[in-house]
């Protein structure tokens, strides 16, 4: 099989191309100019080519002659100028799908995210939640460019899936995973509220495994959306205290209330827009980031187990295994320099 990844210079399309190849697929993996694709060369198997969702004729060179196309590229995370995340997750994405319609590709698999059912939720999500956009760029662009899709496959027959992450985790994760881990380390973490809140987790291979299952599904799941998480539920606490197990540092002691977390997001999100900081970096809290972390969030997975024949194979406690593992790896590696995290940088 011929296939197509974007964003494979990634966290998530760095896992999904390893996996590719594993089942001997020939991957065709598109990286941005601006970014190390190092590793990616090293690889048997693997064409590198350079594009971008933005630029239409690199999306016309990236999907020719392929067969299948795995969309992880994205503009991610909470802040920043609308018009950048449209131009990706939503106007990019339509450019990639008319190119590889055009190209005869068979199969789209678009990687959406659990923000389009909104942050506050009660019970068990499944898919037919209807959306709700936070406010953040990231959320409504991801909304939009599902409708968009929505439209494609109606009116076009874009042989789109649509998966819909949790919260990945897992090695090679610097942008959310190993900053959590760095905290736990140096004993800076923290848990917001009781800790009993389930948090939305799903290890990268399994969330690689949910993409290359939705490729190979057939035509009764172009159209849909699926939810890829891990429903062996698993609290803040939980999650957080068991990367101190494997660190084998003391469990987290530190707790600061949830609403006064959240209020003190919306308090910096509110004074970065004021002072006009959209294109610089995020405030140092967001209500983002602490919903993601300190909020309840319970999904099913029992269409995409169904439909798909979805079954996540690592726990918590082995997934976090294998991802402590990776950090201590690099922290040996690199004298024990670990960037220090913002709950507001944590990614879906």
């Amino acid at each position: 099989m011929k296939v197509l990844v974007t964003g494979a210079a990634g966290f998530l399309g760095g896992h999904l191309v390893d996996m590719l190849l594993e089942r001997g697929d020939d991957v065709r993996a598109m990286v941005r100019p601006v970014e190390d694709a190092t590793r990616l060369k090293s690889l048997a198997g693997v064409e590198v080519v350079h594009g971008d969702l933005t630029g239409a004729q690199s999306l016309k060179s990236a999907v020719k002659d392929m067969q299948r196309v795995y969309n992880v590229a994205a503009r991610t995370g909470p802040w920043g100028l609308e018009k950048d995340y449209n131009a990706v997750n939503v106007w990019g994405v339509a450019d990639l799908i008319t190119a590889a319609m055009d190209a005869g590709v068979q199969r789209i698999v678009h990687t959406s995210s659990i923000t389009v059912y909104g942050h506050h939720l009660h019970g068990i999500v499944t898919e037919d939640h209807p959306f709700h956009a936070e406010d953040n760029p990231y959320s409504r662009t991801k909304i939009a460019s599902e409708k968009l899709i929505t439209d494609m496959v109606k009116e076009r027959g874009a042989p789109v899936v649509i998966v819909r992450p949790a919260w990945i985790y897992g090695p090679r994760d610097t942008a959310s995973f190993g900053r959590f881990v760095s905290l736990v380390d140096n004993g800076k973490g923290f848990i917001i509220g009781s800790g009993k809140n389930v948090v939305p987790v799903v290890y990268v291979r399994d969330m690689a495994q949910g993409l290359i299952k939705a490729g190979d599904a057939g035509n009764s799941a172009v159209g849909r959306a699926y939810t890829l998480a891990d429903d062996r539920r698993v609290t803040q606490s939980e999650y957080l205290n068991m990367i101190a197990d494997f660190l084998e540092v003391p469990h987290i002691a530190r707790h600061y209330p949830y609403a006064a977390m959240f209020s003190a997001g919306r308090v910096a999100e509110l004074l970065w827009q004021a002072l006009g900081r959209r294109k610089s970096s995020p405030p140092p809290v967001s209500t983002y980031g602490i919903t993601l972390l300190g909020g309840n969030q319970e999904f099913s997975i029992d269409r995409a187990r169904r439909e798909l024949g979805y079954e996540p194979q690592y726990d918590y406690i082995r997934g976090l295994s294998e991802g402590v593992k990776w950090y201590l790896d690099q922290k040996k590696g690199t004298s024990g320099q670990q960037a220090t995290p913002e709950v507001a940088g944590a990614k879906k």
